[in-house]
């Protein structure tokens, strides 16, 4: 998992920047032009991209999913 964290935590921190991009377009942009649906376009697929390297991920065993079932949980004597 661990270079696996880098490029996730990259993907992640890119929506986030194009989330704030989006909500200045929103209150600065006064309707001109399409940058704020690029910006709504560009989070979707980022967050499309981060969807598949989970999953994919997964598939591969490169990361393992949290498990809460009782037989992960060690006993307390």
């Amino acid at each position: 998992m661990g270079f696996m964290k880098f490029p996730v935590l990259l993907v992640l921190g890119l929506i986030v920047l194009s989330l704030a991009s989006g909500m200045f377009l929103l209150a600065k942009d006064d309707g001109k032009g399409n940058r704020l649906v690029t910006s709504l376009t560009f989070r979707i697929i980022l967050s499309l991209i981060l969807f598949a390297m989970l999953i994919f991920g997964a598939i591969f065993n490169v990361i393992e999913p949290n498990t809460l079932t009782p037989s992960a949980v060690p006993a307390v004597k």
